[in-house]
């Protein structure tokens, strides 16, 4: 039963990035002088699951869900999920947000959200900046939260280069981790992102790809843990999902 359910989940991600596939190859030929940054898969504004010290423009917002499968380590059978998202620009460089969804293993809505907040420590007003940022996710999960401080570099050559400290606290105790990522643009409305962290024995690598359809509305396709590290923060899971700021 359960390698049955593993093959559907496999047919389903594949169908996924074939309609992916499409869309961008179907899609118009646009160029944006800018896009709207958009949230990663655990809610702040960034490149996969590496936030970025980009933040949500003072009085803009954005949504974002994501729907996807898990694929738990050890043979346990794969499992659904949902993640919603909200971000919003409180102040002139602040970022607030809430995320929600399904619970990985019992793929149960989770009781409550977490919160984000990510402060911008730059004003990023020159061309090609270098942005830094402070943050903290999940801080009102009991097990999920994290602090970091980030860099975002924009290249003169197209790519966006983020880099930074994660500090997690597993089983109650302080675990440093690094985390870097990039995204390089091919045109003007299609991204390629990868991201990873590492820390101690853990390590973990993400994949992907954001394709903007307007300047505000993208559809994103995220591989987490693609190397299926029994030590990485995530299982190794697909995500399809939606972005959209400032919708009403």
């Amino acid at each position: 039963m359960s390698k049955v359910k593993t093959q559907n989940s496999c047919k389903i991600i594949k169908n996924l990035f074939v309609v992916c596939c499409l869309l961008f190859v179907v899609s118009p030929s646009l160029a944006f002088d800018h896009v709207m940054p958009n949230p990663t898969i655990n809610g702040p504004t960034g490149i996969i699951r590496v936030p970025s010290a980009d933040v949500i423009p003072y009085k803009n917002f954005n949504l974002a869900v994501d729907g996807g499968v898990y694929f738990p380590p050890g043979g346990i059978q794969s499992t659904n999920a949902i993640n919603y998202k909200m971000n919003l620009g409180t102040f002139h460089g602040v970022e607030m947000g809430i995320v929600g969804g399904t619970d990985e293993l019992t793929q149960q809505m989770r009781e409550g959200v977490f919160i984000n907040m990510k402060l911008s420590l730059t004003t990023g007003e020159e061309p090609d900046p270098l942005l830094l940022a402070i943050g903290t996710e999940n801080l009102s999960s009991k097990h999920k939260t994290d602090v970091y401080m980030v860099a975002t570099k924009y290249l003169k050559q197209g790519p966006k280069v983020t880099f930074g400290f994660m500090a997690d606290f597993p089983d109650n105790r302080f675990r440093p981790l690094g985390m870097a990522g990039v995204e390089f643009p091919l045109g003007e409305t299609f991204f390629l992102a990868t991201d990873g962290m590492i820390g101690e024995s853990m390590s973990q690598l993400n994949a992907g790809f954001k394709l903007y359809f307007t300047p505000l509305f993208a559809i994103n396709f995220y591989g987490l843990n693609v190397l299926d590290n029994i030590n990485a923060k995530d299982s190794k899971s697909a995500f399809l999902g939606v972005s959209w700021a400032n919708p009403f």
